[in-house]
């Protein structure tokens, strides 16, 4: 088993929109990556630029970043030829490892625009290095870029970063300081592709936390519906349904909270998200978290003053209608 770290460079509309026609939003230009042996030994390396088919101009803050014009690129292989080149390289057994959670979905999506064969039919479990160097200097993942990281750590700067293969190789050089019990605790899962059945649905714990992803649906009534799906359940000791402390409750429709007890493992709280996938079919992600009771009462005020928002909004609603009227 190997790993493979890479990075993508991509182009984009300079309203950052897709136009009807064109209807893929990122088109990558750029692959760079680094193969890892199982004991984080660089064995082989991977950088091509892509000649774009989608776009005809290089946004303006992507050629100041990258440092190339379109002219640069006007050479090199569509992408077809050098995703399957990239694929072939890879080879089978490897765990993909990425600064961030965007590449992978980004070279699916590429994939599938240009009807070329999937990289999988389902979820790719993979290593966020972003998230699990977050998590080793105990920070929130967002908050890191990978120059800042690259700076902590005390890593040489022997070449410029925002290329594709630069930034895969410092990314490596970063997962080779991790200790590997990061990575237990950091795995990812990419989503383009979603659970073909319940069967195959996820079912992931990681110490306190557990995580649960459906397969898709056609309607979000199939879900919301289902008792089973909206469950609140504890992990650790497999109990399929917990009474709630806290019922399921939201502010926008999409994002869930609420709170439940597992007389072995205690408190619990719980978020359900419900997601679109690129093919139209909605899903759960569900992550049970285990907790404190001040942890259920923190979820009970929020509640109650969203109940209490609510309320205030829908009175001033029925005091401006009597006025008009």
């Amino acid at each position: 088993m190997n790993y493979v770290v890479f990075d993508l460079e991509w182009n984009q509309p300079s309203d950052g929109k897709a136009s009807r026609e064109r209807d893929l939003l990122f088109e990558i230009i750029e692959i760079g990556a680094v193969k890892l042996d199982s004991e984080g030994n660089k064995i082989a390396e991977f950088s091509e630029t892509i000649k774009p088919q989608v776009y005809n101009k290089l946004n303006f803050h992507i050629q100041k970043m990258l440092g190339i014009r379109m002219s640069d690129l006007k050479h090199s292989p569509t992408f077809p030829i050098v995703a399957k080149r990239f694929l072939k390289w890879c080879g089978d057994d490897v765990i993909f490892c990425t600064w961030g959670s965007q590449d992978l979905t980004e070279l699916q999506r590429n994939i599938s625009y240009y009807d070329m064969k999937p990289m999988s039919d389902g979820p790719i479990m993979f290593y966020n290095l972003q998230k699990i160097y977050a998590d080793h200097i105990g920070g929130e993942a967002q908050a890191y870029n990978l120059e800042s990281a690259v700076d902590n750590l005390g890593i040489t700067k022997d070449i410029p970063f925002h290329r594709a293969y630069a930034d895969a190789y410092y990314t490596a050089k970063i997962m080779a300081m991790m200790n590997k019990d990061c990575f237990y605790k950091g795995r990812s899962f990419d989503l383009y592709h979603l659970p073909r059945s319940e069967k195959e649905e996820i079912y992931d714990v990681i110490d306190s936390e557990s995580l649960f992803v459906s397969k898709g649906y056609t309607d979000r009534s199939e879900i919301t519906g289902n008792r089973k799906l909206m469950a609140m359940t504890c992990a650790k000791c497999k109990k399929r349904s917990l009474r709630p402390k806290v019922r399921w409750f939201s502010s926008n429709s999409k994002l869930y909270y609420g709170a439940a007890v597992c007389m072995v493992h205690g408190p619990i709280k719980c978020r359900l998200k419900l997601k679109h996938s690129d093919q139209g079919l909605v899903y759960i992600e569900k992550t049970m978290t285990y907790g404190t009771y001040d942890d259920i009462e923190e979820i009970k005020s929020r509640k109650k003053r969203l109940k209490e928002k609510t309320a205030k909004i829908a009175a001033e609603k029925k005091m401006a209608e009597y006025k008009e009227s």
